[in-house]
């Protein structure tokens, strides 16, 4: 067999598994379908015979995917094979990956990346991500301890990646007075349940519902991150400064396609208690459009005169 021969006949399993994986697991089935359908069409037409590597056919296949779906947390990425000269590396255990992410996590300061009190009291937080709640909470109720004596406060997403819906739902809890209210949930294909998150009941002594609040964004601000900023403007709750957002919110995991490639497939749909709608594909618009550069001066200015300094 020939090996264009070969490599055609991958092309064909990986195109017809991934479409399988996005039939089962994608939380839009009419849109799965679509998605499956569009891939079958391009394989047919001959569109992936010019992939010459499985990058290549990566990039054509999120291309597609894209064209379809709107959906940035779609992306199918290649498995890095094992070279038949090299000895497989030993299988790393759990304990091995808990410590690895667990080092992440510290050299990131669980996502702290910068905290200042700015000329006037006005407190600056800037996150680079959420992480989980049971890896982020202290360093999230320390920095916000430290903030407590500020009279207002700019939270900086604009290099905010995302990540734990949890660890959103626990710095509202400084930011919002209203102990136990439903903030929004993750719907899932039925039968699964959704899953609600809201705030806690007794909320942190440190909590300010009154002071005022920017977030800053940039058109990277990504998924958990336009989170925040949506859901306290929403609430009529911050003013958002800079630039309209990704617009990414349909949360997900990968799975894997085959031996050579996985994908990123949302597998639930934002629910905002207040409205019931989320940013996916709209991105967070601000209420103060400027360049993302320009958005942290702009925020301090405007608060500074708020408060009459």
């Amino acid at each position: 067999m020939s090996a264009s021969v070969a490599a055609g006949q991958d092309t064909t399993a990986t195109v017809r598994a991934l479409g399988t994986v996005l039939k089962q697991e994608y939380i839009d089935v009419d849109v799965a379908e679509k998605a499956d359908a569009a891939l079958r069409r391009a394989l047919t037409e001959g569109r992936y015979a010019g992939a010459s590597t499985p990058e290549a056919l990566a990039r054509l296949l999120n291309r597609d995917l894209q064209d379809v779906t709107r959906d940035k947390h779609i992306w199918v990425e290649v498995v890095a094979p094992t070279p038949l000269s090299v000895q497989p590396a030993p299988t790393r255990s759990a304990a091995d990956a808990d410590a690895a992410r667990a080092e992440g996590v510290r050299r990131s300061n669980a996502g702290v990346r910068r905290l200042e009190i700015l000329r006037g009291n006005v407190g600056y937080l800037d996150l680079s991500s959420f992480f989980r709640p049971e890896e982020a909470r202290d360093t999230i109720t320390l920095a916000m301890r430290l903030l407590s004596k500020a009279d207002a406060l700019i939270i900086d997403m604009r290099r905010n990646g995302g990540g734990s819906p949890g660890t959103v739902a626990h710095l509202l809890g400084y930011l919002l007075d209203a102990p136990g209210a439903t903030l929004f949930e993750i719907v899932h294909r039925p039968p699964e349940p959704p899953d609600r998150y809201a705030l806690e009941a007794t909320l942190p002594a440190e909590r300010d519902g009154t002071r005022p609040i920017a977030v800053l964004t940039s058109a990277q601000t990504f998924s958990a991150g336009e989170g925040l900023a949506f859901l306290l403007q929403e609430r009529h709750r911050a003013e958002i400064v800079g630039e309209v957002t990704a617009g990414a919110a349909n949360p997900g995991r990968s799975y894997p396609v085959n031996d050579g490639f996985r994908v990123n497939v949302p597998n639930g749909r934002i629910k905002s208690a207040v409205s019931g709608g989320n940013w996916e594909g709209t991105g967070v618009t601000p209420d103060v459009k400027v360049p993302a550069a320009e958005a942290l001066q702009t925020a301090h200015e405007k608060i500074l005169r708020t408060l009459g300094r």
